[in-house]
């Protein structure tokens, strides 16, 4: 069977929607662009914007494809450099730090796109999603390491489910905006709540 391929101008409609859309979200932050903003700027007629996206949500799941890459190609090599060089609660710590980097760097773009995820019908749809089943495996086995086995069977996917659902944008956000701790501050909670550092 041939692999259907994007024809050139809807590929080209789609790259022209999400680089407006970037800058958009960019200047005026995502919650306060509107869809017929983006089709206005962009030239493109609201019809063809919807029939790619339906949603803010879904145009905010299409950016955040390579920035996922982008982040899941940071800890591997950041695990990979630091293989023998540091203790596993040390990568541990490495990784959530990377992890709350991204939020911090991403926010705008990872709170409309958490909350599209939970007013699914399915809400644990987030939870197959490739970025938190890489993030749960690759905390999972640093927690399995750096316990040298100790914890009973499941406790440490249970521990790197409960890392990930307590690093929520919108929680995150809270932290910072509403409560004022800097993204420092939150890292070093953060290490010494599951890195015990």
């Amino acid at each position: 069977m041939p692999i259907r391929r994007e024809r050139s101008d809807a590929a080209e409609h789609r790259r022209l929607i999400l680089q407006t859309a970037q800058a958009l979200f960019a200047e005026h932050g995502v919650k306060e662009v509107s869809m017929h903003q983006i089709a206005k700027t962009a030239g493109i007629g609201q019809g063809t914007l919807y029939r790619r996206y339906a949603h803010k949500g879904e145009l905010c799941s299409d950016l955040m494809e390579d920035n996922n890459r982008a982040v899941m190609n940071a800890i591997d090599s950041y695990l990979q450099l630091n293989a023998n060089v540091l203790s596993a609660k040390e990568r541990l710590g490495g990784v959530i730090d990377i992890i709350i980097d991204f939020i911090d760097d991403k926010c705008q773009l990872l709170i409309p796109l958490h909350n599209v995820y939970m007013c699914e019908e399915d809400s644990s749809v987030f939870f197959r999603s490739p970025i938190y089943v890489y993030l749960k495996d690759t905390l999972t086995r640093l927690i399995e390491e750096s316990s040298g086995g100790k914890q009973a069977d499941g406790e440490p996917s249970i521990a790197a489910h409960v890392i990930l659902c307590s690093i929520n944008p919108a929680g995150y956000l809270h932290l910072r905006k509403e409560l004022g701790f800097s993204k420092e501050e939150i890292r070093r909670q953060y290490r010494k709540l599951y890195a015990g550092q």
